[in-house]
C-alpha cells in the first residue's frame, strides 16, 4: 500500500497491519476550539506615492546657511519670580485705582461744599442787616440753650475758628454781587454776637480747660513723667585695695560674697612664704620643680622674676611662680584641647632629653649586701665629705625623683598612644612623635642590674 509523505496512518499492533485513516472518520481527533484573536485580513489598495522632495533652503547673501535662532530657555525660578512681580504690579495698579476713586470722591465732596458756601455767601449778600439779625434771632430761639452752650464750648465764635475760607474760589464771584450793606457785615458781626443772652450762664471754670488742652502736648506730658533711679556705684579702680569687694557690690549684689572665690585675682603678697616654690624654702620635692617651655629647670628666684606675659603662669599651684611641673604637664597632655596637648608634648619631650643626658643628675643604683645592715660610713672615724660627693647625691636624688614623676604620670604611655593614632589632630601626633624621638635620643632612664 502506497502512502503519501506526511499522511496519517493507523498501526494495528495485533495484526501488524498498517491502515489508512479516513479523513472524515469519527476516530479523527478534533482540533481544540481556541477563540479567534485574529480577524479577517483585508487588503487595501495602494495609495498614490509622493516622490521625495529636496529641502528648500532660504537664499543667503554670504553663501552660508543662516544660523538657527535659539530662544533662550527661562528657568522655573525666573518664571515664578516674574509671576510674583506681575501679581505685585497688578496689586499696585488696583491700589492706585482705588486711591484715584477715593480722590475723585473727595473732590466731589469739596466741590459740593464750595458750591454750598457760594450759595450761602450770595444769600447773605442779598440780605440787609435787619434781615440777618432777624434770621439769627429765629435760629437762636428754635435751638435749646443747652445745645447752644455745647456748640459754643466746641468753637470760638469771637475768633472765627468755625469759619473756613476757600482760596481756590475766585474772590470776584463773591465780590461782584456784593453791596454796601454786605461790606459792612464783618464789622457788625462781632457786635451782634455780644448781644446774645442765654438763660443758663456759661460756667467760668470750663473756659480755661479748653485753653489748657489746646496748649498741652504729649511731649510735655512725657517730659513731666519720671521714675526714681537707684544710686549708681562709683567707677571701679583696679588699684583700690577694696577693688574685689567693690566689683562684687556693683555687678553681683544679689550673690553671697565669698572672698576665697576671688583670691586668684588678688595681688601676690611678697611676704607670704607658704608657697611650695618660695625661695626661702630649703628643700623641694621632685614634683614641685618647675620647667620652662625649653625643658630647662627654673630656680625659685628666677620663676618669681619672670613676667606673666610669657605664658608660664597658667596653673593653680604656686601662682606666683612661673613654669610647669611634670605632674601638671602630664595632666595637660591628656587635655581635650589640642593646643594644650601640643604644648605639653613638646615640653615633656625636651625635659626627657635633658633628663636622659644627665643634665639634672645621674641616678645611682642601690647596692644590696649580704649583711643585715648596710654600713655607709664609720662613725668612729671622722671623714670629710667632699662637695662633689654631695652634689652627686643631690643630683642622683633629683634624677630619681623626676623619673618617678614621669612613671607615675604615665608620660611615656600617653605619648605612645598619641603617636600611634591613625586619625585625629595631626599637629598633636607630630609633637608626640617628636617627644618620643627626644626621649630615645637622650637615652632614657638608665637602670642598673641588681
Amino acid at each position: 500500500m502506497d502512502f503519501k509523505r506526511g499522511e496519517r496512518v493507523n498501526l494495528n499492533f495485533d495484526t501488524g497491519a498498517v491502515e489508512k485513516l479516513d479523513e472524515e472518520g469519527e476516530d479523527a481527533p478534533q482540533m481544540p476550539a481556541y477563540p479567534s484573536f485574529v480577524g479577517d485580513i483585508l487588503e487595501r489598495g495602494p495609495s498614490t506615492a509622493h516622490p521625495p522632495v529636496a529641502p528648500s533652503l532660504k537664499p543667503n547673501g554670504n553663501g552660508f546657511p543662516a544660523h538657527k535662532k535659539r530662544v533662550p530657555r527661562v528657568s522655573a525660578f525666573k518664571q515664578q519670580r516674574a509671576a510674583k512681580e506681575q501679581q505685585a504690579a497688578a496689586a499696585a495698579l488696583k491700589s492706585q485705582d482705588a486711591q484715584k476713586a477715593r480722590s475723585a470722591l473727595g473732590f466731589d465732596q469739596d466741590q459740593e461744599r464750595r458750591t454750598i458756601d457760594e450759595e450761602n455767601q450770595q444769600t447773605l449778600a442779598g440780605m440787609s442787616d435787619a434781615e440777618i439779625e432777624q434770621e439769627r434771632q429765629e435760629l437762636m430761639s428754635s435751638l435749646s440753650p443747652a445745645l447752644l452752650q455745647k456748640l459754643l464750648m466746641r468753637s470760638n465764635i469771637d475768633q472765627g475758628s468755625n469759619e473756613q475760607d476757600f482760596d481756590s474760589v475766585p474772590s470776584g464771584a463773591a465780590v461782584q454781587p456784593a453791596t454796601d450793606d454786605a461790606k459792612a457785615e464783618p464789622e457788625t458781626k462781632p457786635t451782634s454776637t455780644k448781644k446774645v443772652s442765654f438763660a443758663t450762664p456759661e460756667p467760668e471754670h470750663e473756659a480755661p480747660k479748653t485753653n489748657t488742652t489746646s496748649t498741652t502736648t504729649p511731649e510735655d506730658a512725657a517730659d513731666s513723667i519720671h521714675f526714681p533711679t537707684p544710686p549708681q556705684p562709683p567707677d571701679l579702680d583696679p588699684n583700690d585695695p577694696s577693688f574685689l569687694k567693690s566689683l562684687h557690690e556693683k555687678y553681683f549684689p544679689t550673690l553671697p560674697y565669698d572672698p576665697s572665690t576671688l583670691s586668684w585675682m588678688s595681688p601676690i603678697d611678697p611676704s607670704d612664704t607658704k608657697s611650695a616654690y618660695h625661695p626661702s624654702q630649703t628643700g623641694f620635692n621632685a614634683s614641685d620643680l618647675r620647667f620652662d617651655f625649653t625643658g630647662a629647670l627654673l630656680a625659685p628666684s628666677v620663676a618669681r622674676a619672670i613676667p606673666s606675659d610669657r605664658g608660664l603662669h597658667h596653673h593653680a599651684d604656686a601662682p606666683e611662680a612661673a613654669g610647669y611641673t611634670i605632674p601638671e604637664l602630664s595632666v595637660t597632655a591628656r587635655s581635650q584641647v589640642a593646643a594644650q596637648r601640643c604644648m605639653a608634648y613638646q615640653t615633656l619631650g625636651r625635659i626627657l632629653y635633658r633628663l636622659g643626658q644627665g643634665e639634672f643628675g645621674v641616678e645611682r643604683g642601690k647596692q644590696n649586701t649580704d649583711g643585715p645592715v648596710q654600713v655607709a660610713r664609720n662613725p668612729e672615724v671622722e671623714e670629710k665629705e667632699s662637695d662633689e660627693e654631695e652634689d652627686e647625691d643631690v643630683g642622683s636624688a633629683m634624677a630619681g625623683g623626676l623619673w618617678t614623676c614621669i612613671e607615675e604620670g604615665r608620660v611615656i604611655e600617653t605619648l605612645t598612644e598619641e603617636a600611634n593614632k591613625t586619625k585625629g589632630h595631626l599637629t598633636a601626633r607630630t609633637f608626640a612623635q617628636e617627644a618620643l624621638w627626644n626621649w630615645r635620643r637622650g637615652g632614657g632612664r638608665k637602670r642598673q642590674a641588681i
